[in-house]
């Protein structure tokens, strides 16, 4: 049976159906007959707010550390929800004017301003329906009730569901939940967006989904489509094409995830993977990853009240070069600033703050704090394939004081008796416009560029992507980003010098043949995109990428760059 619905996080996967059925609609309302009784509901009450404040902290930490600093948001949006006094005094009202329990005003409230919110017109307020709902789900566990979970020692799970919130979504397990299928939700929603930064795929929009799926179907999902394929037979199986994405256990798919990623025409293309923490480099080896393109550091900075030490650095540094081995492993030196800031750095307000002091600049003002992490990377070079590269750099001159810093930190450990590599390349992000305006020029000064196309496009666009009245023009498929990354192709090679690309970019495999084409000679994703995005580089040809890009190059927009891809996909 096929079904169809939209599809919201893209990637195809088999697996078996397991239901989440939500139990706290099933709840026996009370009413309350005394103050004695109000009191005792109110006192339940404010327990389950601060137990849920503090869920949602934690939660905020975690999907930090292991999702994403955009994806945090989602949970910090919630915080200040929960804190919002009308959304208590509607609770509280419910208990004390109209004599509900507790959960049954929560699951009232919460619901009337979730009904409001889906009643309006624009869909971006309409998925924040979701939110508010996310929201009282939470209370109504913290008071006792709450939602069926999925077993850990399940696998290749296929999540079905009427809806499922932001929280629900960022407590599955990449190793165990393989897709989700949802009757409502869209491809805006926060469910989304955690999905996809999961790399789960995922379709939303089907009709009668839990009247037509039982426990235990199974399922096919195509993520990049929005269909389903309900207990395909076998033949239909053989047929069905996945991305090897919930099947990285199997030898097969293991072997597939290391082979190179060759063109038919013979052009190679290293597939990295970013990495936020020593844990995921295991992951990060079975999908095939050939190195690490981006290791992220400012985590370490992050939710402390103290900067890490050179000790504690160099041990975590030192671990990740061991767990690849000999494969080069990029560390992005300290990028704090915009969005992330340190509760224990001097960081002054700044009205326009991803135009302010970040990365590059503020660690070349913080010059002890910088020194230090450079010293910790210095120490564990000689235990893998170490390349350095600074962030947000704009100017010649910033890479020259960044290398004077670097070698003032060789310089002192020398004089203490430790010894570091003697050659470890230096390498640039390239993010803002004016970096890759003079890309000949500051590739003379270093061995690498990897460009971030996240910055990137923000900076090129003029577009906040963090600003929902403006983020539909936030679009990496943009002519003008494009051929930013083409010119600073090709002035590196000019100057012998090699190009990766480490934004989102590089993890859709609808980008493919256009990463191909502009002659990037690394790719760098989480790393459950890398068996389909190797997959599919295979299939291409890098001549016939190359026609591609220069047709692309001359499209009036983001749109048309899309269409043309889709039909060669």
């Amino acid at each position: 049976m096929l079904l169809k619905g939209i599809a919201i996080s893209t990637g195809k996967v088999i697996g078996r159906a397991h239901r989440l059925i939500e139990h706290a609609n099933n709840y026996s309302r009370s009413f309350l007959t005394s103050e004695v009784e109000k009191e005792k509901e109110l006192a339940r009450l404010a327990q389950a707010f601060n137990q849920a404040k503090e869920q949602l902290a934690s939660l905020i930490d975690k999907t930090k550390r292991e999702i994403g600093l955009q994806e945090a948001k989602i949970f910090e949006a919630h915080l200040l929800l929960l804190s919002d006094p009308l959304l208590g005094e509607k609770i509280r009202t419910k208990i004390q004017v109209e004599g509900k329990d507790a959960v049954w005003a929560v699951s009232e409230a919460t619901e009337e301003i979730a009904q409001e919110f889906a009643s309006l017109e624009d869909e971006y307020f309409r998925e924040r329906a979701v939110d508010i709902r996310d929201i009282g789900r939470r209370l109504i566990a913290c008071l006792g009730n709450g939602l069926e979970e999925v077993s850990d020692e399940a696998t290749n799970t296929i999540i079905v569901a009427e809806e499922l919130t932001p929280s629900q979504t960022a407590s599955f397990s990449r190793r165990t939940v393989a897709g989700i299928i949802t009757e409502k939700g869209g491809p805006t929603s926060h469910t989304a967006v955690v999905a996809r930064s999961l790399g789960i795929p995922a379709v939303s929009g089907v009709t009668n989904l839990l009247d037509l799926v039982k426990d235990g179907d199974f399922v096919f999902i195509d993520g990049n489509n929005g269909v389903i394929h309900l207990n395909p037979d076998v033949e239909e199986i053989k047929n069905l094409p996945t991305n090897g994405q919930n099947n990285w256990r199997e030898k097969r798919c293991i072997r597939n995830a290391l082979a190179k990623a060759i063109t038919r025409d013979g052009h190679e293309i290293e597939v990295a993977t970013n990495l936020r923490n020593f844990e995921e480099a295991e992951l990060a080896l079975a999908y095939g990853a050939e190195g690490v393109g981006l290791f992220r550091t400012e985590f370490l900075y992050m939710n402390r009240q103290e900067p890490p030490g050179e000790e504690e650095q160099f041990l975590i540094y030192r671990d990740v070069l061991l767990a690849l081995k000999d494969k080069p492993v990029i560390v992005r030196t300290l990028d704090i600033g915009g969005d992330k800031h340190l509760p224990y750095l001097e960081q002054d307000k700044e009205d326009n703050p991803f135009l302010g002091l970040r990365g590059i600049r503020l660690c070349l003002k913080h010059k002890n704090l910088f020194k230090t992490q450079l010293k910790a990377l210095l120490r564990a070079s000689s235990y893998g394939n170490l390349k350095l590269m600074f962030p947000m750099v704009t100017t010649l001159e910033e890479i020259r004081q960044a290398k004077t810093l670097l070698e003032e930190a060789r310089e002192e450990l020398q004089v203490a008796g430790i010894e570091t590599s003697i050659n470890i390349p230096i390498g640039i992000m390239i993010e803002v416009p004016a970096a890759a305006l003079m890309a000949d020029i500051l590739a003379s000064e270093v061995d690498f560029f990897s460009i971030g196309t996240n910055d990137l496009t923000q900076y090129t666009l003029a577009v906040d992507r963090d600003n929902e009245k403006v983020a539909v023009l936030y679009d990496a498929y943009h002519p003008a980003v494009l051929k930013f990354i083409y010119q600073v192709v090709d002035a590196a090679h000019r100057k012998g010098k090699w190009v990766g690309l480490c934004g989102e970019l590089g993890g859709d495999s609808l980008a493919a043949p256009l990463l191909v084409g502009l002659g990037l000679d690394e790719i760098s994703m989480s790393p459950v995109f890398i068996p389909a995005m190797k997959e599919r580089i295979r299939a291409l040809s890098y001549e016939e990428g190359r026609e591609l890009v220069r047709r692309l190059l001359e499209l009036p927009g983001a749109k048309e760059v899309r269409e043309v891809l889709v039909k060669t996909s």
